[in-house]
């Protein structure tokens, strides 16, 4: 407003009055107009802030409250640990703990775990089976002939290396199929392995009459055929009885499954358990058959109660063999030996990988004696 010396008559001093108090209104009006828009704003804001807060929050773990009183509610409790199961008293033998095996190749294969516990090399590193094989003769055989079908002995024994095993069998012996596979598992008989594969191999061909030889070759195209489908397949077989040949082979791996695929056939259990028998034949000669496995036969040095059986085998290539199987403590363990030097070495390295497994006591060393002047030292 611009000042003058002039003076205002009452109404322009009430008009003036009027305007001044319009005009102070209107200001006080918009001042509160402009806190409400700084409330709103800064409302938002702290919405914001809050928000911003609440979000990092929830991405860090939650920290426990810490309360003033116990709680009333039951504690959830850990289940006590599982106690090792107690071993039972040893029976069998027992070795010094710096004793070394004798086994250029070996292992230890838990069952129910499906792994490898103790393994000399790698997996597939190759092995030859030497009379191993004829566990798996066995499973093939089964698979396509009854046990009660009878075989008469004839042109499959020429296939039988002479200086080979065998089970007393002549041509012209009538025998069942369970027999002729208890003849392999037992005395390790080669000619009870020829004369199955040759009849399954004419069984294949729909062939009675097929070659002997031509027989068991069909009969070998089958078993690697079998090989493969239950996952060997890093083995190769030319023989049915193991008769060392550079490519007849298999590894660790493929035995692990050999093993188990034996373990789930009744028949080929129930003798490879059985340490000896004696077969009467149609003409009344009698066979006596020694399992060749110690590890199952109660009067031998070897003889442990928890060996379920497997199969033997010694070639002078494949050195001394076992395939053999324990269970002990609700544990199954396939215990694979080879390379042995001697033929019953393959027996206490055995014994002493599975007391090593299983965590039985060494035996305690020899004392020291005039007689027995070992120190310590030595």
């Amino acid at each position: 407003m611009n000042e003058t010396n002039e003076a205002l008559t009452p109404q322009e001093a009430e008009n003036a009055w009027q305007a001044r108090a319009a005009r102070r209104r209107e200001a006080r009006q918009l001042a509160k107009k402009n806190r409400q828009t700084t409330l709103i704003v800064l409302a938002a804001l702290l919405a914001a802030v809050v928000f911003l807060v609440a979000s990092a929050a929830g991405n860090r773990s939650p920290q426990p409250e810490e309360t003033s009183a116990p709680s009333t509610e039951t504690p959830t409790t850990l289940p006590p640990e599982t106690e090792p199961p107690t071993l039972p008293p040893m029976t069998w033998m027992a070795f010094e703990e710096d004793r070394e095996l004798t086994a250029a190749q070996y292992f230890v294969y838990d069952v129910d775990a499906a792994k490898f516990l103790t393994i000399s090399g790698m997996a597939d590193d190759v092995i030859y089976p030497a009379s191993v094989t004829k566990l798996f003769t066995a499973f093939v055989a089964l698979r396509h002939m009854d046990l009660d079908t009878e075989i008469t002995a004839g042109s499959a024994l020429d296939l039988v290396d002479p200086e080979s095993s065998i089970a007393g069998i002549r041509r012209g012996d009538s025998l069942r199929v369970e027999t002729l596979v208890e003849a392999m598992l037992l005395p390790s008989g080669n000619d009870a392995a020829c004369i199955l594969a040759v009849e399954t191999g004419r069984i294949l061909a729909k062939d009675p009459e097929l070659d002997a030889q031509a027989a068991k070759d069909v009969f070998m195209e089958e078993m690697n055929a079998q090989a493969r489908l239950m996952g060997m397949t890093n083995t190769h077989f030319v023989n049915p009885d193991g008769i060392h040949d550079d490519d007849h082979y298999t590894c660790f791996a493929d035995l692990a499954i050999l093993g188990r695929l034996v373990l789930r056939n009744e028949t080929i259990m129930k003798y490879a358990g059985v340490s000896d028998t004696v077969v009467t034949l149609e003409d009344g000669r009698t066979l006596e058959w020694k399992n060749t496995n110690s590890t199952i036969n109660p009067n031998s040095d070897y003889y442990c109660p928890y060996a379920l059986g497997l199969k033997t085998g010694q070639t002078s290539q494949a050195g001394s063999c076992l395939l053999s199987a324990f269970r002990c403590n609700g544990r199954t363990l396939i215990i694979g030996v080879f390379g042995c030097p001697e033929k019953n070495d393959r027996f206490p390295d055995t014994l002493q990988l599975f007391n090593e497994t299983m965590g039985f006591p060494f035996a305690e060393p020899e004392p020291v004696t005039e007689t027995n002047p070992q120190s310590a030292a030595e």
